[in-house]
C-alpha cells in the first residue's frame, strides 16, 4: 500500500518535513519504508516494522505506519537532524 505525500511540522521549531511511504501487512507485522525530505532536500529513508500484536491492527496500519514515520521524524529532529534515524 502507499501512503501519498504528507506534511509534518516538528514540534518544537516551525521545520516542516515531507514524507511519502509504502508498507505491507504480512502475518506477523506490518512493514513499511518512507522517503523524508525536508525543504526540498532528501534527509533520509526510514524503514520500520509494526508488530501485529490484535486482529484489528492491520485494519488500522496505514494512520500505525503514519505514526511510526512521525514518530521517526522527531527523533531525527531530536537528534540534530544527524544519521541517528535515517536508514533504520
Amino acid at each position: 500500500m502507499h501512503i501519498d505525500p504528507t506534511t509534518h511540522e516538528h514540534g518544537t521549531n516551525p521545520k516542516v518535513y515531507r514524507y511519502e511511504a509504502d508498507y505491507e501487512v504480512d502475518a506477523d507485522a506490518i512493514r513499511w519504508s518512507a522517503t523524508v525530505s525536508q525543504g526540498g532536500a532528501q534527509v533520509g529513508t526510514f524503514t520500520g516494522s509494526i508488530p501485529l500484536t490484535s486482529p484489528a491492527v492491520p485494519t488500522l496500519a496505514e494512520q500505525a505506519v503514519r505514526d511510526e514515520v512521525v514518530k521517526r521524524i522527531d527523533r531525527f529532529e531530536d537528534a540534530g537532524a544527524g544519521a541517528s534515524g535515517a536508514g533504520t
